[in-house]
């Protein structure tokens, strides 16, 4: 004789084989983002709180002078693989605890606390923790639902930590070792300052590979190439020295109008942010980097050109060569000479 399994059974059966937290949602669910500057990893794990509905969240739900895990349920944690400095202060490789001392008309304080195991409602105290530093709160007209942990404004030598929430957005200094010199002594970048004619010939392509690419629709590097070939060649250029930031600036307006064409829509206005660094290898030696916005985003030490300079009997560089990882010549250089003094009017 047959005999029926009874509904609930089954219902029982079929629960037991679903996987335990598939039935089991969070208000605020577990979020992480793990990003990698220069070989230093930065890892953020917090659970995501959201307004829903509410409008001010600080001074009501968080009262004012909180120190509060900017995140929910256990507190939001931070890992550095290996040293980094926050807000110019030194922090060990490590995993650490995140907090914010929330205040009303002051700049807000950020804690990393060795103890990594506590509660969003431990609230340790400020003084106690491993590393605090002040950090500015803007007021955005952005509304950002859930809260969100971000790295912003990547470059070679670190980024800019976000926590946003609401209209509130905190954003933290971080600075990595980048893996190579950024900055030049001033006794090395000062000879360097001047006018040059700039040859980059050795490095074009032909106008046959540059009509190929323009047959390709939507490649941008036809708009680069196209851009680069208008000039006649040899043409001026200028190395400036920053005292503040030591970078050397490799300043050729011909690569950087073909650099914003690249990255600008097809009949857009582009934009000119694109720009060389030259980072310090060795006495008179450099390698060629991207700057972005004026910071140095963009290099591979194993494909980057190097630059030598050739200076006279004062020190005063005169001439340089660029080569390739091939060692094959891309371009030259020479200082430009000032006009005589007689022929000027």
């Amino acid at each position: 004789m047959n005999r029926l399994r009874p509904a609930w059974g089954i219902a029982a059966a079929l629960l037991l084989l679903l996987p335990g937290e598939a039935s089991t949602q969070n208000a605020s669910e577990r979020a992480t983002f793990t990003q990698a500057i220069s070989g230093t990893e930065v890892e953020v794990i917090w659970s995501r709180p959201s307004l829903r509905g509410r409008e001010v969240i600080f001074g009501r739900q968080i009262p004012w002078g909180e120190v509060w895990t900017p995140g929910a349920n256990r507190a939001t944690t931070i890992r550095f693989s290996k040293d980094v400095l926050l807000s110019g202060t030194p922090v060990p490789a490590g995993r650490y605890s995140v907090w914010l001392e929330v205040l009303e008309n002051e700049p807000w304080r950020l804690a990393l606390h060795a103890d990594t195991t506590l509660f969003h409602s431990d609230h340790p105290p400020i003084d106690e923790a491993e590393l605090h530093v002040l950090v500015d709160r803007d007021r955005t007209t952005d509304l950002q639902e859930s809260l969100e942990w971000d790295l912003d404004r990547i470059r070679l030598d670190g980024a800019q930590l976000i926590m946003h929430w609401g209209y509130d957005r905190v954003a933290v200094s971080l600075e990595v070792d980048p893996g190579i010199e950024l900055a030049t002594p001033p006794e090395e970048g000062r000879p360097l300052v001047g006018d040059w004619t700039f040859d980059d010939r050795p490095s074009l392509p032909t106008r046959e590979q540059v009509a190929r690419w323009m047959e390709k629709p939507g490649d941008p590097t036809g708009r680069y190439f196209e851009v680069l070939l208008e000039a006649e060649r040899p043409r001026p250029i200028r190395i400036d020295y920053d005292e503040a930031t030591g970078l050397v600036r490799f300043h050729d307006p011909l690569t950087e109008e073909a650099e914003a064409a690249f990255y600008s829509g097809e009949g857009e206005d582009p934009e000119v942010v694109y720009g060389k660094a030259l980072l310090p290898r060795g006495s008179g030696f450099f390698t060629v980097a991207g700057t972005l916005g004026g910071e140095v985003t963009a290099l591979n030490p194993r494909f980057a050109p190097i630059i030598e300079f050739e200076f006279d009997g004062d020190g005063r560089a005169v001439s340089f060569t660029i080569r390739g990882p091939d060692d094959e010549v891309q371009a030259t250089g020479v200082r430009r000479r000032p006009p005589a003094p007689d022929s000027i009017r």
